[in-house]
């Protein structure tokens, strides 16, 4: 009878080791389920439930910058901001508002210290220019549509007429982003070149 039970005691322990090792080991471990390109999606196009489908891939840096499974109704609607080739993985800052155009660009401003933004977000993008005892601080940009936030900076949709000004200020210029709520009014600072300047500015009501 003894022996019956330490066989059954022994089976019952390998089968559960096994069962870990197999988890373990199991190469779908840690994956989750994001929408990709079922078709070539030109520029322009609206995204319809028959041009994605879902597929389990390992993004070890997190789902953020792309549309998981849920995010479905989020994703149907919107516009192809640039040729989408089948199969490619489709992030937020591949995808535009249905009421824009594919003129549009996507343009990456390192912003040091950037304060917290989600897509959607407002930009006013302000220089920092002068010398370094009398530095002046100048608007840049203002309203500038947030498409993704990435390690040092944003994504920034801009019209293709004005791609190579923001090129040029992410190169050339130190400039500091200010946030605002996607639905926020329009942005109205002024230029600051002074202490006593940006003191009045700041006690106003």
């Amino acid at each position: 009878m003894k022996n019956w039970v330490v066989a059954v005691l022994a089976l019952a322990m390998g089968g559960a080791v096994t069962a870990a090792l197999l988890v373990f080991a199991n190469p779908a471990r840690g994956q989750v389920e994001v929408f990709a390109a079922a078709h070539d999606i030109p520029a322009g196009a609206i995204i319809t439930r028959d041009l994605v489908h879902s597929e389990a891939v390992l993004i070890p840096d997190g789902t953020g910058s792309f549309f998981s499974a849920g995010d479905g109704a989020q994703l149907v609607g919107l516009r192809a901001g640039h040729d989408l080739a089948a199969g490619q993985l489709i992030q937020r800052a591949d995808v535009i508002p249905p009421s824009a155009t594919p003129d549009e660009r996507l343009v990456f401003i390192p912003v040091k210290d950037a304060p917290p933004a989600a897509p959607g977000a407002r930009l006013d993008l302000l220089m920092v220019d002068g010398t370094a005892d009398r530095p002046d601080i100048v608007p840049f940009a203002l309203g500038v549509e947030v498409r993704a936030v990435v390690t040092g900076g944003f994504i920034i949709a801009v019209p293709s007429r004005q791609a190579a000004a923001f090129v040029y200020a992410a190169e050339v210029m130190r400039l500091v982003a200010v946030v605002g709520a996607p639905d926020s009014a329009p942005g109205s600072e002024a230029p600051v070149g002074a202490p006593d300047e940006a003191q009045a500015i700041a006690s106003q009501p």
